[in-house]
Order: structure tokens, then C-alpha cells, then sequence
């Protein structure tokens, strides 16, 4: 697995930001503690709500759109909220650590507002959240497999088994598309809001330097501008690993899609025909197909303490 690991020390420019704790690049790990894990385990996480979430779609379906005589929301707006919010979360257990995992890999956790802002782990975390959400993806198969297998007729679980999928990898493509969409977007513009700051503080920093008559301030400044320009340097590096980053996901989601449209119609045939013979087989050698390494990773370690003048 290739890792491009930039190691720097900077302060970033924190602001004020909408924090939340649900979106790409900042998703909570639902993964149990270790004591939790011994009764529940995150791929069976997923499959609860995945089968919570799939039950709502079903409601969805025949909702009212009329607004109640007494005003307010209709039925179908409230269970497509309800949705919304089930997929949501469904999206954090999936992008959660997978039990067992051999990767090496941890999320930078965003514990303040201040810290979300101009963060340069969320492209990162978002990286790994995807390939995490691969992983369970991959263990939830198995295990319906080994289900399927051993109760090759039972409608049931057959059902279940591709339903539970099926919202699993849209939940997964949503994902995939928000992370092109930062990547494309709001990470460049991170980026390049970062790289104005550090030249303002090189320019206050020439400006600066011809006035200092103390030796050990004309140092700590000169120090100061050579670590600035060296930061510029690493985020156009930065510029060039996020195109990787973003190609990788591009590449994976023609495949998604492709895995979503069969997996929609032998479902709704087995629906129509409650035939589940064909849902016996097919998935698991399709997705464990699909390539998961992941792409270069830009990481840097924050030091507050590198820029404060003496």
C-alpha cells in the first residue's frame, strides 16, 4: 500500500466553523470498546441499521405527500427526513474501524470547531472512511454468505441479504460522490486559502526584518520565513496527492454503479417471482473484485508553539 506522508509542523489559521460530527472527513466511529465488541460487533451495527433505514424506504414508497388538515409536514416528508437521518447514520457505522482490522490507518478525530476548519486530515479521513466502508461492506457479505449458504431456499434472508446490500453500496456511492465533490471543491480552496495566509506572513515577515536589530529575532524570523516557504512547497504537494486521491474514487464508481443496477433488478425480480435461487451467488466474487488499496495520504503534525515569536 503506497503512502506519501508529509511531515511538517504548522499552525494553521482556525476560525469559527459549522462543526458537525456527520459529514465526510469528520464521521464518528461507532466501532464498539473493546467490551461492547464482545457482544456486538460494527458489521452487526450495520446490518441493524441498514435493515431500519430499508424499512423506511419500504413506508417511503406509499407516503402520503397531502399535508394534514392542521398544517405541518406530510408523511412523506417526515419519513423522507427519517430516511435522510437513518442513511446518515448508517454512513458513520460503515466508515467506522471494521473488527479485526489489519490496516494501519487512523482517523485524525476533529474534537473541536476550530479544528474542523482548514483541517488537513479531512481529505484523509475521508480517504479512510471509504475504504473502511469497502472493508465492512466486504465482511457483511460474508457473513450473509455463510447465512444464504446454509439456508439456500429460505426466501427470507435471501431477501434481506440483498436489500441490506443494496442500501449499503447507495449509501456507499453517496459517499463516494461527496468526497469528489470536497475534492474537487472545498479542499483546493482549503488549500489555497492556506498558501494566501503563509505569503501574507512572508510578506510581514520582510517587512519586518529590516527593522530588528537583535540578532536572536532577526534568527527566530528568518527561521520562521525559511519554514513558511518550505510549507508552500508541501501544499502544492498537497494539491497533487488530492487529484490522486480523487481519481481513486472516481475509478471506483463507475463500479459501484454498475454492482447497484444488478444487485436493484435480480432483487426486484426475486420480489416479483419469490424465486431466490439466483440471490445465492454473484455478489461476493463481484465485490471482491473491486479494488480497495488506498491512495497516497497527505498528513501533517500540528505544532502550535513553531510560530510564536519570543
Amino acid at each position: 500500500m503506497k503512502k506519501s506522508i508529509i511531515c511538517l509542523t504548522f499552525i494553521f489559521f482556525m476560525n469559527n466553523a459549522v462543526f458537525s460530527g456527520t459529514v465526510g472527513g469528520e464521521r464518528p466511529d461507532r466501532s464498539p470498546s473493546w467490551v461492547g465488541s464482545v457482544v456486538n460487533k460494527i458489521e452487526d451495527i450495520i446490518i441493524k441499521k441498514a435493515k431500519e433505514a430499508v424499512k423506511t424506504e419500504k413506508k417511503l414508497e406509499n407516503a402520503s405527500s397531502k399535508k394534514p388538515w392542521y398544517g405541518g409536514k406530510s408523511e412523506k416528508k417526515k419519513l423522507e427526513r427519517q430516511l435522510e437521518s437513518e442513511e446518515n447514520e448508517l454512513k458513520n457505522c460503515l466508515s467506522s474501524r471494521p473488527t479485526n482490522s489489519k490496516s494501519n490507518y487512523e482517523k485524525h478525530i476533529v474534537k473541536t470547531r476550530e479544528e474542523a476548519y482548514n483541517d488537513s486530515n479531512r481529505p484523509n479521513n475521508e480517504v479512510i472512511e471509504l475504504t473502511f466502508s469497502l472493508e465492512n461492506i466486504n465482511t457483511i457479505i460474508k457473513k450473509y454468505e455463510e447465512r444464504v449458504t446454509r439456508n439456500p431456499s429460505n426466501y427470507d434472508i435471501a431477501i434481506e441479504y440483498y436489500e441490506t446490500y443494496l442500501i449499503c453500496l447507495k449509501c456507499l456511492i453517496d459517499m463516494h460522490n461527496e468526497f469528489i465533490s470536497s475534492a474537487a471543491n472545498d479542499y483546493p480552496r482549503m488549500i489555497a486559502d492556506n498558501k494566501d495566509k503563509i505569503k501574507n506572513q512572508i510578506a510581514e515577515i520582510n517587512k519586518e526584518l529590516p527593522n530588528k536589530k537583535d540578532s536572536e529575532n532577526v534568527e527566530l524570523l528568518k527561521s520562521n520565513k525559511q519554514y513558511l516557504e518550505t510549507l508552500l512547497t508541501a501544499l502544492d504537494e498537497a494539491k497533487v496527492t488530492l487529484s490522486l486521491q480523487k481519481k481513486w474514487a472516481e475509478d471506483n464508481l463507475p463500479k459501484l454503479e454498475e454492482r447497484r443496477k444488478t444487485t436493484e433488478t435480480t432483487l426486484n425480480t426475486a420480489r416479483i417471482t419469490k424465486d431466490v435461487s439466483g440471490l445465492v451467488t454473484g455478489i461476493k466474487a463481484k465485490f471482491e473484485s473491486l479494488q480497495v488499496s488506498m491512495p497516497p495520504l497527505i498528513m501533517f503534525k500540528l505544532d502550535e508553539s513553531k510560530l510564536k515569536s519570543k
